[in-house]
């Protein structure tokens, strides 16, 4: 009865959401939400008369301390229950930290590849509705992890894309069905000033990535929509599972989060607070929109993750 609560819960959500845009949602195919397949409707319109970012993301609702191994935390995924998936820059290896306390343990390791340095640069994880694990290298190379409850199995694709482009964060796009890849340095569009940012669609089917981008993020835009001058650099990106924004974090020069439409359109952006979020390197989503930042720990502090309930 308790998941079936939810589930009714989540169709309401989303059954509000289109009537407030005036409009009938359109079906574009099924996820799968804690063992339960539901409809997902049609991303939401441009509209801007609603707060963009409807967080407060000075004042986190719920905060959990990680182990010292997790001091460089990065990507971060929120699966059912008290459990969350995260991946730390040194190693590729998945972290299932339970979090049903405020101190965070971790409650099993699978690494899924074998390195002979230390540091890798694992970058970002993100797991797709049939609860695929896919974890990013900041190289450009994707690693597919499937049946990992049971006899792991991995795949690696390499991509158009490399350490130039830093490719720093990963999202699975259900309105898509794609993943997206946050570069954060050179955008590899031919032209384009060096502060100029981009996001690439990967086609999981196809197994490489679109070769026009899905998202071109340009400084001059944030600018202006930020009344100041901005640095933006991206560490993280995630889409909000109803509305299907695109929430992007910067962590290097401004920390900042930005939040597009699934057409590219800028609708909102915010600085973040230095001191409670030294470095956010991961951002998810749970199934009601509640957003997770996580941020490494520095100056000898643990790592933290925070959860932050939408203000809808």
């Amino acid at each position: 009865m308790y998941r079936l609560s939810k589930l009714t819960l989540y169709l309401a959500i989303l059954l509000f959401s289109c009537t407030r845009m005036g409009k009938a949602c359109t079906h574009v195919g099924k996820v799968s939400l804690h063992g339960k397949k539901v409809d997902v409707p049609e991303s939401p319109s441009e509209d801007l008369s609603d707060p963009a970012i409807p967080y407060v993301l000075t004042k986190p609702d719920r905060a959990w301390t990680m182990p010292d191994e997790l001091k460089e935390i990065s990507g971060i995924v929120k699966m059912p229950g008290d459990t969350l998936l995260a991946i730390e820059d040194l190693h590729p290896t998945l972290y299932f930290i339970n979090v049903s306390q405020e101190k965070a343990v971790i409650a099993k390791k699978l690494s899924f590849a074998e390195v002979a340095k230390d540091k890798f640069d694992i970058e970002d994880v993100t797991m797709d509705s049939s609860h695929m694990i896919y974890a990013l290298w900041s190289h450009g190379v994707i690693f597919k992890i499937t049946n990992w409850k049971d006899k792991m199995q991995v795949d690696v694709d390499e991509t158009t894309l490399d350490k130039k482009n830093n490719t720093e964060g990963l999202a699975y796009n259900p309105f898509s069905g794609d993943l997206l890849i946050a570069c954060k340095n050179e955008s590899g569009l031919e032209g384009e000033n060096k502060s100029t940012r981009a996001v690439y669609a990967y086609d999981v089917a196809s197994r490489k990535i679109k070769d026009t981008p899905f998202l071109v993020i340009e400084k001059k835009e944030l600018d202006k929509f930020a009344s100041r001058k901005v640095d933006f650099y991206p560490s993280a990106i995630g889409v909000h599972p109803l509305t299907h924004d695109i929430f992007i974090i910067s962590t290097k020069g401004s920390k900042s989060i930005a939040c597009f439409s699934q057409s590219g359109v800028l609708k909102g952006f915010e600085i973040l607070d230095p001191e409670l979020l030294p470095q956010p390197e991961g951002i998810c989503f749970d199934y009601k929109g509640n957003i997770f930042i996580s941020t490494e720990g520095k100056h000898g502090a643990a790592a933290q993750v925070y959860e932050y309930a939408w203000k809808k």
